[in-house]
């Protein structure tokens, strides 16, 4: 099957070989980490051995424990070469960092490897490693790949498709005037997601309390809530649960990488909030998925999610901004870098043109400050600095 490199994360994963650390591929199910580590596998071999280990292979059903993984690395490692371990879905194996911990001291083995989970993941790994691994987050494909993928120009039509169907890799194998097999594989992949990653592996017990919740972050996706807010709103449905629960479950969501937490951040106060999160989904065909009932898929909140995964993927810890009770969507900080940024529809109104730049104005830095909008006049505003851009162009932007 042909595989479209996505050279980024090559060259990332390609620089961190070599330093005594082990590499951990994370993102949800489906996100292109498979292919990832195939293409890995592919470029590698021309440079040592390459040990592949698949666990989602029913082949490698009696690697059960991190002694049998360890025992299979060994008979492969080949003395006098340099020896790259690969292997996918590592969490199958049970106490895997043991092995993962003694190999990756061996002189000559680079040990990458691929997760789906991500209590598992870094619960275990930074306490067994103490600083010895890196972490490289996988997400779906952004605009920019989409386009790639599909072979698609830049027009208003292909970025509607990307906002409708999100960035799963493998969709673009299914044309997309096949509306009805796109959803049923979206519905594969969440089902997977729920069933596998979250009620067998958390012994969950209230299966349709999950179910209530993902579909309530993806109708709400950008807005604030608490556990405490969600179980007010769940009482009032005649579902009474305790907010411990939902916290609980809340954690399981996010816990995959399906759903994003997004904490509050005091830009005066330069702190975050401990309360009252955002969540937003890693993958916009998914969040539009569970909302496929409503009359429309709600195409200002998904708006929000594309730019805040733009933001992600380049690299910045994301925020919501707060600042004397007045919200700025996106508090974006990646080392010394900062910047803040509003998302609408449109700018047009009076009430709405206010809003998304006063609330930036407001801020005494000199951090660039933009307005995304779908507002095709937005081309014509020059306001106190702030840069009014098109959703197209902010999410294709290569200096963000």
């Amino acid at each position: 099957m042909e595989r479209i490199n996505r050279g980024d994360y090559i060259a990332l994963v390609g620089s961190l070989l070599g330093k005594g650390e082990a590499v951990v591929l994370t993102g949800h199910r489906r996100a292109g980490k498979s292919c990832l580590l195939e293409l890995l596998a592919a470029e590698l071999s021309h440079k040592g051995n390459v040990i592949y280990i698949d666990m989602e292979n029913p082949e490698n059903a009696d690697l059960t424990t991190f002694r049998e993984l360890s025992e299979r690395i060994k008979e492969a490692v080949v003395e006098g070469r340099r020896n790259y371990v690969l292997i996918d879905e590592v969490q199958e194996v049970v106490e895997f960092e043991k092995a993962l911990r003694y190999w990756v001291k061996q002189d000559g083995v680079d040990v990458v490897v691929t997760g789906s989970n991500a209590a598992m993941l870094s619960s275990d790994i930074a306490n067994s490693f103490a600083g010895r691994y890196h972490r490289v987050h996988v997400s779906s494909l952004d605009y920019q790949e989409f386009l790639l993928f599909y072979g698609l120009e830049d027009t208003d039509n292909a970025f509607s498709e990307y906002l409708r169907w999100g960035g799963l890799p493998f969709l673009y194998r299914i044309p997309l005037e096949d509306a009805r097999t796109r959803t049923e594989y979206l519905g594969s992949i969440y089902d997977t997601i729920f069933v596998k990653d979250i009620v067998r592996r958390r012994n969950v017990r209230n299966v349709s309390l999950l179910d209530n919740l993902a579909r309530f972050v993806a109708d709400n996706s950008g807005k604030v809530f608490s556990a405490n807010s969600i179980a007010k709103y769940l009482k009032g449905s005649s579902l009474a649960v305790s907010a411990n629960t939902v916290g609980e479950y809340m954690d399981a969501l996010c816990d995959t990488y399906m759903i994003d937490r997004v904490k509050r951040y005091d830009i005066k106060g330069k702190s975050v909030f401990e309360q009252q999160d955002k969540y937003y989904f890693e993958d916009l065909g998914l969040r539009n998925y569970l909302c496929r009932d409503k009359q429309a898929m709600g195409i200002e909140k998904v708006l929000e999610g594309a730019v805040y995964l733009k933001l992600k993927r380049s690299g910045y810890d994301v925020y919501v901004g707060q600042l004397n009770g007045k919200g700025i969507d996106f508090v974006a900080r990646r080392g010394e870098d900062v910047l803040y940024v509003q998302v609408a529809l449109q700018v047009t109104g009076e009430d709405t043109y206010e809003r998304e730049f006063g609330n930036l104005k407001l801020i005494r830095d000199n951090y660039p400050k933009y307005v995304v909008t779908m507002d095709p006049n937005v081309v014509l505003i020059h306001d106190s600095g702030i840069v009014a851009c098109s959703a197209r162009q902010f999410l294709l932007d290569h200096n963000i």
